[in-house]
């Protein structure tokens, strides 16, 4: 934690500190590293899915690329260094996006366990919300291109990243359950 401080010039001259908050906690940094694990992991998936269908392997990064680079991210065949590479930057920082937004729903609004299983199905539904939201209503809209990954690999890749995103994050955070302050008892 930072603290600055601030000098008052008024005839009382008294030294105030404040004390500035840290742009990121624990939660933001856990959930942003589980959710570039989740992200890889979510890559991984889909490459083994696409070898599987007998799809180009690189179809994913391309599509996801032409948010920058437009049309022409899929003109090529197999790997195309540029296209991949754009596209597996945005796939990753979405990751650690929805990682961050993860934590923070777990952690802060609904204040979860981080036993017992609960991470994983938390993940797995919210992998499961981001992939309703973002094929029907996001993708249409924004890159319909997007829609040409065949609709069950996508739900499958996402529902992998949430529950990876879950066993991971529960990894980097230390305290299972939330800890309130506790009183000694007095002494007599």
């Amino acid at each position: 934690m930072s603290t600055q401080l601030r000098i008052d010039r008024s005839a009382t001259a008294q030294v105030v500190r404040v004390s500035a908050a840290p742009l990121l906690t624990k939660i933001e940094v856990s959930g942003a590293i589980a959710g570039l694990v989740g992200g890889v992991t979510m890559a991984v998936v889909g490459a083994i899915l696409a070898i599987a269908m007998g799809a180009d392997l690189w179809k994913a990064p391309k599509l996801i690329a032409t948010f920058v680079l437009g049309l022409g991210a899929t003109a090529g065949t197999g790997f195309v260094v540029l296209p991949v590479i754009i596209g597996s930057l945005i796939h990753l920082a979405l990751s650690a996006l929805f990682g961050v937004l993860y934590g923070v729903l777990s952690c802060r609004i609904w204040k979860m366990p981080l036993d017992y299983g609960a991470p994983v199905v938390f993940g797995f539904v919210y992998g499961l919300a981001i992939w309703l939201v973002a094929y029907f209503v996001v993708l249409p809209v924004v890159n319909p291109l997007l829609l040409e990954i065949y609709a069950p690999s996508f739900l499958i890749q996402n529902m992998v990243y949430g529950m990876i995103l879950g066993m991971t994050y529960a990894a980097f955070r230390s305290a299972p359950y939330i800890h309130f302050e506790t009183r000694s008892p007095a002494k007599a």
